[in-house]
């Protein structure tokens, strides 16, 4: 799966916990045990009304004392989860002494080798019912064999030894999803087993497993289809199955349908037969060797296909694009094209063919990720697959773009080759996010994207990265919900920035052999990162004693990254103090892990253009590097090659501060964007005041930048602060150091379309933000192009669109509102859907809010796997956002319903609506409010929000009244824009 975009898109990718957690059942057998009931007395209420009452009165006084302290917030900065008993516990609690296994991985006795899978969904019903005969590999003798299952039930089952039948005895436990079965006899390594069973299930609502996809088409009919969504722990719900990615095996597809669905899956069609009662079955060919979480299934209702062929792979491969039918019209080219070049490229480059003959890419209206990379069969949220030229955006184009690589980077890196447990997960993840832009960069060379890596990697996973409750990037988990938490910033995008790492230390064509090398070694087998280390060291040498398995272990295995401090001495550069990077106080206080890292300090300084190389060793208090006499300043890191944050001493500050007033060009881009994101974080850790940050902008205001990634780390922070102080008097006066500072590039780029790629991407966040800050002219050129598009829809390059729209509804008539209302629900474009939904959540009228949050609560009008995001745009308006908050608290219930057990997408929509508030208050209700509540995998979600949250608070702390000094000393003196 791609990230959760919360990165791209900012869809955070999520996965569901067991929704029967807390309700475990044996079925059949149970021991013995009686349930008690407890009933209220008359005075038990009268107690519980009392306490109420007085906690509703704490409340209101609360309110009116604390919102506006802000002193060192003393509450734990996490959420009060429910604490449950150690899992061989609750097996004996739940599932009865007589349950033969106590734990939550399967035995390792025996192994699938092949599955035969007949599958009936009935879409009409919403039943399943299904066969799956499973030929067994003995490993070491037993008479136990267990395997998964969730939400389905066994009619009927038979064990088969060497063609004979055996009686077995059949136990149940829902707490683990795990079916066991007790063999009468004792089987022997190279005993030919088999098993059979016939079991019944349904198909899900809740976007996971096989579950129902329902598409409105523009005359508000409706389409139903069944899909599959199977990673990490889901394909349990569909078939019983060993459903560990240790686990590979053949498995030969055969499902029964209607005459009018059309079934993809895994592997090719190999034929179709009548079944009886205007049924169909179609049989698949039998597939490579693979995990049971990339396999998959689609029955597609009033889907349309578009096909073409590979010409450069060693063999020709179809790749065909499946929308439905009144959406792929004019969408389908960009995806379907990406695929096909993202397949001709990653089989260059890993110099190994693609060993299926086909794969199908997949546009889903109802998606909980952003994709998977089922082998053959790749699944897509509509809006990270279809691209419009006259509706899509480029920043919706790049995104597609991006994906796409990342899902066909995974038939290698995932699928051919699988980590053995997903403590490694970032194995698959971390090298398909650095893959993708590595593929991206050679498809669309002009879009200069490896320069978008650092921003959508690098700063998105060290702010989580920074906080205590971070995880390492190899992190060992069991539970199902563990698990589900794995898929975040840590394992994708840090993941990712430490290959760059490994890769920019080892030279791109040796690490390129080393991959090669790796892939062809584990082909259809799997592999642990230790494996990955011995082969790229067999390339590589990075220093006499330091090896990339010490460099790659010490940064995959520990949490958190280092904070080096560098200054000048006498011309040389001195590193010292390497610690862990903490970004709050308390957790600085009360850290004693005392983690070291060997560090790689890429460094250049302003005598000369060349880059050099030393290593800071994890036992080194200090490294010293002769530069030159009168050397003014050095940067450390230059190129963001390595995974750590750099504090320069202040004279060095304020030579950087110097050099970007004068020539800034003499810095990198990325290094002018590294420098600045830095200092903002060390802000925000008190490590820094926030007047040297401010004075590292300041070089904007006087001087043409023309490279968009300073100005994303720029704008991000900017908004950041405005947050924090939107209730405070100061806000007006920062608000005009804001304007100051983006006037000279809102000049520059003006209205008019840019030819290139990058240029538009820019121009799009200047003039966003110029909008935003109510620039007049801006507010008035967007104004006027609202109106036109009322009136025309394509009157208006659809870049700027999102702003100009959302400028007009901002300052709109409620019918301005209606009419764009009435365009969303029109729309087939999913991402002038997401456009359209963003501009509604800006509104300033309090009834449309209201409208806006009744929307939500209706899956055909916001679709659930879009909701987090939904409601994270109305939490950027002002006047929306308390408004929200109470009304997702109300609601809450509700929300959970309609997202049903994909429940790491409840903690990204809780997420979403908290991460930003700044008050001690805000804390203390925020964590009173989860405080208990079962969440499974979204409690991670939940905690780095509160986390958040107690960041904010020690910013106001620390940085408010330095702020206020600092913006008005600017306002004295200042001489540009002063109207």
């Amino acid at each position: 799966m791609p990230t959760p975009t919360t990165v791209k898109l900012l869809f955070e990718e999520s996965q569901p916990e067991d929704d029967d957690v807390g309700n475990w059942t044996v079925k059949s057998v149970r021991p013995n045990g009686k349930h008690r009931l407890v009933r209220a007395s008359r005075a038990c209420l009268v107690t519980l009304m009392v306490a109420l009452t007085m906690l509703i009165l704490g409340t209101l006084l609360g309110a009116i004392l604390l919102p506006h302290t802000f002193g060192q917030c003393d509450v734990k900065n996490k959420s009060e989860a429910v604490v449950e008993p150690p899992i061989q516990e609750q097996i004996v609690a739940e599932c009865g002494e007589s349950y033969p296994w106590r734990r939550i991985r399967l035995p390792e006795d025996v192994e699938p080798t092949n599955y035969k899978l007949v599958l009936q969904p009935n879409l009409t019903t919403l039943e399943l019912s299904g066969t799956v005969t499973i030929d067994l590999k003995v490993i070491t003798k037993t008479k136990l064999v267990v395997l998964h299952a969730q939400k389905l039930n066994i009619t009927s089952f038979s064990f088969q030894v060497e063609g004979k039948r055996i009686d077995a005895e059949h136990f149940i436990c829902d707490r683990v999803n795990q079916w066991a079965f007790l063999l009468s006899r004792t089987i022997s390594r190279g005993d030919d087993v088999r098993l059979l069973i016939d079991y019944e299930g349904s198909i899900q609502k809740d976007l996971t497993g096989l579950y129902l996809n329902t598409h409105i088409q523009t005359d508000n009919s409706k389409t139903y289809s069944a899909v599959t969504q199977f990673e990490p722990t889901l394909a349990r719900k569909a078939y019983p199955c060993f459903d560990e990615p240790k686990f590979k095996a053949v498995f030969d597809v055969s499902v029964i349908r209607e005459m009018r669905h059309v079934v993809r899956a895994n592997m090719h069609l190999i034929r179709s037969e009548e079944y009886g009662n205007d049924l169909v079955m179609d049989q698949f060919a039998p597939s490579v060797k693979m995990s049971t979480y990339i396999t998959a299934l689609a029955v597609l209702d009033g889907f349309k296909v578009v096909r073409r062929t590979t010409t450069k792979t060693k063999k020709p491969v179809e790749v065909s694009l499946y929308a439905a039918g009144d959406s792929i019209r004019n969408q389908s080219d960009f995806g379907l094209n990406t695929g096909i070049r993202a397949l001709e490229y990653f089989e260059k480059f890993f110099d190994i063919p693609f060993p299926l003959q086909k794969t199908d890419l997949i546009a889903l209206d109802d998606f909980s990720e952003g994709a998977m990379e089922n082998w053959g069969m790749v699944t897509f949220r509509d809006a990270m697959l279809l691209y419009n030229e006259a509706r899509s955006t480029e920043k919706s184009r790049e995104v597609v773009a991006l994906v796409v690589c990342h899902e066909i980077a995974h038939q290698w890196f995932g699928n051919y080759v699988t980590m053995k447990w997903w403590s490694d997960l970032w194995l698959n993840e971390g090298f398909a996010n650095y893959m993708e832009y590595l593929c991206a960069d050679d498809l669309y060379p002009e879009w200069n994207v490896l320069n978008d890596f650092y921003v959508e990697n690098f700063v998105q996973s060290m702010l989580l990265d920074g906080f205590s409750s971070s995880h390492a990037v190899s992190n060992d988990v069991e539970d199902p919900a563990q698990i589900g938490s794995m898929f975040d910033v840590i394992s994708y995008q840090k993941g990712a920035s430490l290959i760059q790492m490994l890769r920019g230390l080892a030279g791109k064509d040796a690490f390129q052999i080393a991959l090669q090398e790796y892939l062809k070694k584990y082909a259809y087998a799997n592999a642990e990162r230790i494996d990955l280390w011995n082969i790229i060291q067999k390339h590589v040498t990075l220093s006499d004693d330091i090896s990339v398995a010490d460099v790659a272990e010490a940064w995959t295995s520990q949490i958190g990254y280092p904070l080096i401090s560098v200054g000048l001495d006498r011309g040389s550069m001195v590193v010292r103090n390497q610690t862990k990077f903490l970004l709050l106080e308390d957790e600085r206080a009360a850290d004693n892990s005392n983690t070291k890292w060997p560090i790689p300090i890429q460094y250049r300084s302003d005598l000369a253009d060349q880059v050099n190389l030393i290593w800071l060793k994890a036992d080194q208090e200090s490294a010293i590097q002769r530069i030159g006499q009168n050397v003014k300043w050095v940067v450390a890191n230059t190129g963001s090659l390595g995974y750590y944050r750099v504090l320069y001493e202040k004279d060095i500050y304020k030579q950087l501060i110097k050099q970007l007033s004068t020539d800034h060009e003499k810095l990198s881009a990325v290094d002018r964007a590294t420098i600045l994101n830095d200092a903002f974080f060390f802000a925000k850790s008190g490590h820094l005041g926030i007047e040297t940050a401010l004075d590292l902008v300041k070089y904007v205001e006087s001087n043409t930048e023309i490279e968009r990634i300073p100005w994303v780390v720029i704008i991000t922070h900017l908004k950041v602060i405005e947050q924090m102080i939107s209730e405070t008097p100061i806000v007006d006066l920062f608000q005009k150091f804001e304007k100051s500072i983006f006037m000279k590039a809102y000049e520059r780029l003006g209205w008019k379309r840019p030819e290139k790629h990058v240029d538009r991407m820019l121009q799009t966040e200047v003039l966003a933000m110029a909008c935003r800050l109510q620039i007049a002219d801006c507010s008035k050129q967007a104004q006027n192009l609202f109106n036109k598009w009322l009136q025309d829809k394509n009157s208006v390059f659809v870049d700027i669109q999102p702003f100009v729209i959302e400028e007009g509804v901002r300052r709109g008539s409620t019918s301005d509102w209606e009419r764009v209302y009435d365009e969303y629900l029109k729309t087939t474009n999913p991402s002038q859907k997401l456009m359209l939904l963003n501009a509604l959540a800006s509104t300033k009228n309090v009834r449309l809010v209201h409208r806006f949050m009744l929307m939500c609560l209706d899956p055909a009008v916001v679709r659930p796997n879009i909701l987090p995001r939904a409601l994270g745009m109305l939490m950027q308006n002002r006047v929306a956002a308390l408004y929200a908050w109470r009304f997702f608290r109300m609601n809450y219930d509700k929300f959970d319903k309609i997202i049903g057990g994909t429940t790491t997408m409840l903690g990204m929509m809780s997420k979403s609506i908290i991460e930003n508030f700044n008050t001690e208050y805000d804390l203390l209700e925020v964590r009173e409010f989860f405080k208990g509540k079962k969440m499974g995998a979204s409690r991670a979600r939940v905690d780095q929000a509160i986390e958040s949250i107690v960041l904010n608070v020690q910013w106001r702390r620390l940085n408010e009244k330095a702020l206020e000094r600092w913006v008005r000393k600017w306002d004295s003196k200042r001489t540009l824009y002063r109207s």
